[in-house]
C-alpha cells in the first residue's frame, strides 16, 4: 500500500498547505488518484517504474507538478509502514 499527499505550494514557494491525502494499493492507483484531483496535471514523469526506484531508494517519491490554471502543487507517494 501506498499513501499519497497532494500539497498546494505558493508562488514564492514559502509555504505548502496539505489539499488531499489518501491510500493506494499500487503505484498505478495512485496515479489514478492525481488524475481524479488534479485532471490538468501532466502524469507522466508518475510511471510506475520511476516512482518504484525513488521509493527504494530514498523511501518516497516527490514530485511538483503545475495545474493549467497556473496552480503549483508537490505530490508526494510513499509506502505505508
Amino acid at each position: 500500500m501506498f499513501r499519497i499527499a497532494i500539497s498546494r505550494i505558493t508562488d514564492d514557494g514559502q509555504r505548502i498547505t496539505p489539499q488531499h491525502r489518501g491510500t493506494a494499493m499500487s503505484v498505478d492507483e495512485a496515479v489514478l488518484a492525481l488524475r481524479e484531483h488534479l485532471p490538468t496535471v501532466d502524469t507522466s514523469a508518475f510511471r510506475s517504474d520511476a516512482v518504484q526506484r525513488s521509493v527504494n531508494r530514498v523511501n518516497d517519491f516527490r514530485h511538483d507538478v503545475d495545474t493549467a490554471d497556473g496552480g503549483h502543487y508537490r505530490v508526494v507517494i510513499a509506502p505505508m509502514m
